[in-house]
């Protein structure tokens, strides 16, 4: 990747959450909110898919990366945990049931 193009790809925006891949942080409506280094990293991925219903495996892999001894229900705590932090916005973070998460279309 050229650096003007990391550039770009730095901030990830959507509906009021923004993500800042080099300073690791995120804001909700302007306010910072604190993620462990997994949560900012399934929200990174989330935002990264808008469109796509990922499913728990693909979560595993990109996430967890498959030789980590996760369980799918690790994937599903994580996701509450990070909607819980995340306040009204979490919303944006939709369950597809029996498949997995997506962003919420408007």
């Amino acid at each position: 990747r050229s650096g003007e193009e990391e550039q770009v790809n730095n901030v990830l925006q959507f509906e009021g959450i923004s993500l800042d891949v080099s300073q690791h942080r995120v804001w909700i409506q302007k306010k910072e909110i604190i993620l462990t280094a997994t949560e900012f990293k399934l929200l990174e991925y989330i935002l990264r898919s808008q469109g796509r219903v990922l499913t728990r495996d693909i979560l595993l892999d990109k996430v967890w990366g498959y030789d980590v001894a996760v369980t799918t229900r690790t994937i599903d705590t994580h996701v509450k945990r990070l909607r819980e932090k995340m306040g009204k916005a979490g919303d944006a973070i939709e369950t597809v049931r029996g498949v997995g998460y997506r962003l919420k279309q408007e």
